[in-house]
């Protein structure tokens, strides 16, 4: 009910203070208590952007609501693993910033995140987010990640999903540069990974094709969503024999965004 008394109201109140008041009410008091009971952060609305902020003390804002996607998939990936002041992170699809931004806050100014997206609309997209934060912490690189270098078709909707088709011809697709984990990380200088969160849509054994170096260096917990359909079956099964194959052990969970959780 009130749910839908927002969307009226946010659809009829014109622009200006009334309508940023009534936001602002709308987050704080209806939305917190009705949709967060079960998360450990709470969403505000304040000064024309959204604000998060977490139980342990992270805090971070975006100019969209990312609210829903936070309660989706934040725990899941860190299901395993703990963020801690320092740590290096790799996030793989970044999207507009909700695992990013989450991260830069979590590892401290003595950190780092590197986070890759290969959309451009919604790479510009994240780059306000991290300029919202002020977010020194962060290095964004605009590419896809697959086996190798290249060029590779990106296609699909942000309904029905994305993906790249691999050698493929595709009016619709858009020439869209990827690359190696390893490859990108070497030109980066990057030495040490302790964590990657994934999300790349069906390429997630490439990626790990690309990024055996990295994974081999030295011991990084990885968490992948897996949820994506490859040659007929969920990428899940694929993805864990990609992992054994270079001495990683590993394991599927969290249904409701299933994610693959690499470790040695």
């Amino acid at each position: 009910m009130c749910a839908k008394l927002n969307q009226v109201l946010s659809r009829f109140i014109p622009e200006g203070v009334v309508k940023e008041t009534f936001k602002s009410c709308y987050y704080s008091v209806y939305y917190n208590r009705k949709h967060f009971k079960e998360n450990n952060f709470r969403v505000y609305y304040r000064a024309g952007h959204f604000e998060y902020s977490f139980d342990e003390g992270v805090r971070f804002s975006s100019h969209e609501n990312m609210a829903d996607e936070l309660k989706r998939s934040l725990k899941g990936y860190l299901a395993k693993y703990s963020l801690k002041p320092g740590d290096t992170v790799i996030d793989c699809g970044a999207y507009i910033g909700e695992f990013t931004l989450y991260a830069a806050a979590a590892v401290g100014p003595s950190g780092r995140v590197i986070a890759f997206e290969p959309d451009a609309g919604i790479y510009g997209r994240l780059l306000a987010n991290i300029e919202l934060n002020g977010s020194r912490n962060i290095t964004t690189v605009n590419k896809g990640l697959w086996s190798k270098d290249g060029i590779l078709k990106f296609v699909g909707d942000s309904v029905k999903g994305y993906s790249f088709m691999f050698g493929g011809d595709s009016a619709a697709g858009v020439d869209t540069p990827v690359a190696s984990l390893d490859n990108e990380l070497a030109r980066l200088k990057v030495g040490r990974v302790d964590f990657i969160k994934a999300d790349v849509e069906g390429a997630e054994i490439e990626l790990i094709k690309g990024a055996a170096k990295t994974l081999s260096a030295g011991p990084v917990m990885a968490a992948i969503a897996s949820y994506h359909t490859v040659d007929g079956k969920k990428s899940c099964f694929g993805l864990e024999e990609a992992l054994s194959r270079i001495g990683y052990n590993s394991e599927t969970a969290h249904p409701g965004h299933l994610t693959t959780y690499a470790w040695k």
